[in-house]
């Protein structure tokens, strides 16, 4: 893509990028980069392809889209192969356009407080504020307390930004951005971006761990590196790029040792969090997405339908079997909630094994608060607080659901 012409010339080139990053998790050359920053065309293109990934992950309503737009979509996407690895194949091309179509009403069905959480996708308790990251263009970060937002920030990137996951190093919040291959350190009062990690090949996972000479931050890249912000690095796998809705994977330190899943795999590797040598590599099967602690070892929720309890060495104890796809988890106390980007929250009693759900229009992450309910970031909806029989006790809604 060298000598890429910054005007409507290279528009076919670019928006062929375009396609294989949704497509593949394809990294954009430099020059696709330089030219979406200067071409309206080729930026509302990439924002068609990211709702279509959106509608991808609702339920899709029981109608046709017009012939010529179905038409246009079906030539458009031939001979394209599925974008993610574990949702129903049944959600073809024509399915994607009534998703897309029907995106505005799903966006309007009930009230809202705060024009300024647009698209949640991660939300970080600390202590009473909570920290928001939107995938909207901006890549808005949010503070809410009080029921309310209180301070808003744009992040910027040259990609519309895609939030994978969020946590807390004493009063910062680090936010790993998958689209722009970046982590940032966000000050929370006053709220505020004071620094920005360069992860070249995206963020998949990341944990925090407070030492007394301030802390680190580890995380898990897309394609199977391990490390710290600003230091050393190994790789554990090697893997191809991914579409952004497939990037997720656990990272855990606990009891002294680094615990990182690679859901590509099913692995789950153990490293000596000091040199990041590798301990030991255990095979859970599935495709494990993220990591919790609970007394006595951890939690491993496999996004295609489990939720595993461990030992410390890695070894499966327990298995509960769940519905559909969960990715996000937190645990309080003897429960653990679980999220599933289709459309589901299910609270697991750890000791009775009780399954309890509740349908939620598109949850992206779920986190646990100090009083012991629950917050949702709802993509393209906004914050919803639940409580421990998953009942909405609040909400701050995307500012198109105002009722004035």
């Amino acid at each position: 893509m060298a000598g890429l012409d910054p005007h409507v010339g290279a528009c076919p080139d670019v928006q062929d990028e375009l396609e294989r990053r949704a497509q593949t998790g394809a990294a954009l050359s430099v020059a696709a980069h330089e030219h979406l920053r200067t071409c309206a065309a080729c930026r509302a293109h990439d924002a068609l392809l990211r709702d279509l990934e959106f509608a991808l992950l609702e339920d899709v309503p029981a109608a046709s889209p017009p012939p010529a737009l179905r038409t246009r979509v079906l030539a458009a996407a031939r001979n394209t192969p599925p974008a993610r690895r574990w949702w129903p194949a049944a959600l073809g091309a024509a399915a994607v356009v009534v998703g897309v179509l029907t995106l505005g009403s799903l966006l309007s069905r009930s009230q809202g407080v705060a024009a300024a959480l647009p698209d949640p996708a991660v939300v970080v308790s600390v202590d009473g504020p909570l920290v928001i990251a939107s995938n909207d263009h901006a890549g808005t970060i949010s503070v809410v307390q009080g029921g309310r937002v209180t301070a808003s920030v744009p992040s910027g990137g040259a990609q519309t930004a895609w939030f994978t996951e969020g946590v807390r190093l004493g009063g910062h919040v680090f936010l790993a951005d998958a689209a722009n291959d970046r982590v940032l350190e966000v000050r929370t009062s006053p709220l505020g971006i004071v620094r920005t990690y360069p992860v070249p090949e995206g963020v998949a996972g990341l944990t925090a761990s407070s030492t007394a000479d301030g802390g680190h931050v580890y995380f898990k890249s897309v394609r199977g590196q391990v490390g710290t912000l600003d230091g050393a690095r190994v790789t554990i796998a090697t893997a191809p790029g991914m579409p952004l809705a497939d990037v997720m994977d656990g990272v855990l330190l606990l009891n002294g040792t680094l615990y990182v899943t690679h859901h590509l795999s099913g692995d789950l590797c153990l490293l000596d969090p000091d040199t990041l040598a590798v301990r030991a590599r255990v095979s859970l099967g599935g495709m494990p997405v993220a990591l919790a602690p609970v007394r006595g070892g951890l939690l491993a929720l496999d996004v295609t339908g489990r939720l595993l309890r461990l030992d410390l060495a890695g070894q499966i104890t327990r298995t509960w079997t769940v519905t559909g796809h969960p990715d996000k988890l937190t645990v309080n106390g003897d429960s653990a909630l679980l999220s599933d980007r289709g459309g589901m929250v299910t609270r697991i009693d750890l000791r009775s094994g009780q399954v309890t759900q509740v349908k939620v229009t598109h949850p992206m992450d779920v986190t646990t608060l100090p009083d012991g309910t629950y917050a949702v970031a709802e993509g393209g909806r906004g914050l919803r607080v639940l409580d421990a029989r998953l009942q909405t006790t609040g909400t701050v809604e995307h500012p198109a659901e105002r009722r004035d």
